[in-house]
């Protein structure tokens, strides 16, 4: 038996009140935490979607550190390199040779013969007729002469001076330390090593590169021998 007074049902039996109160109560309360939900529920979407953004950027940048490291599926691979000595030449200042004329003088002399002529006067007998200019007035001169030293200067090559630049080649011997990548392979004795055509050329063109590759590959066997023996002391 039951009664309805309003929105409100009564029931004979109160249990069946209650559970119809407490019901009525949960729809009025999620009626009014509605909007809180909603907003928690947004809350929760957009952490989700930064953690989502997060574990992309994390992939992109695995991914760009496996490019860098030239890993693809199954392989990786690492770069050995080396140094290389370039030995080069270039000009530089060295000692200088200057000549330089400058004009000195220095006390010379030399010896001159010089004449002097002196007028003398002598007499003797006539040794010619007689002429007709005599008894009449006559006036002979003579004049007597001196030589004087005359000096004068002339110039005249007496050597040339040349400059001029000699090559001369030597040989000098450079010492020095160069660096290169050494690999250290820590694999099992069965493991085969394979060099590449291209590393074989490469090793051709540089003589101690080939018996750089054999030490390296006897050393590996060895390795491998020492430890399958180790194996069977065990």
């Amino acid at each position: 038996m039951s009664y309805t007074s309003g929105n409100t049902t009564s029931s004979a039996f109160p249990i069946l009140d209650m559970m119809l109160q407490m019901q009525q109560i949960g729809l009025r309360a999620m009626t009014l935490y509605r909007p809180v939900t909603s907003a928690f529920l947004d809350a929760v979407a957009d952490t989700e979607r930064a953690a989502a953004t997060d574990l992309a950027g994390a992939r992109r940048g695995r991914a760009s550190r496996e490019a860098a490291g030239h890993e693809a599926a199954g392989e990786r691979v690492i770069a050995v390199g080396e140094e290389v000595l370039n030995v080069g030449t270039r000009v530089v200042p060295g000692k200088t040779t200057r000549v330089r004329r400058v004009v000195v003088e220095s006390p010379v002399q030399q010896d001159v013969t010089l004449h002097t002529e002196t007028v003398v006067l002598e007499r003797r007998r006539p040794q010619t007729s007689i002429g007709q200019d005599v008894l009449t007035e006559v006036t002979i001169e003579m004049s007597e002469t001196n030589e004087v030293p005359v000096v004068s200067k002339s110039v005249h090559l007496v050597e040339e001076v040349l400059l001029r630049k000699e090559v001369t080649a030597r040989t000098e011997t450079i010492r020095d330390t160069i660096k290169r990548d050494k690999l250290e392979i820590e694999a099992p004795s069965q493991l085969p090593v394979v060099f590449n055509p291209e590393q074989k050329q490469d090793d051709r063109k540089r003589p101690g590169g080939n018996q750089e590759r054999k030490q390296s590959v006897a050393s590996i066997h060895a390795e491998g021998k020492s430890g399958e023996t180790r194996g069977q002391e065990h």
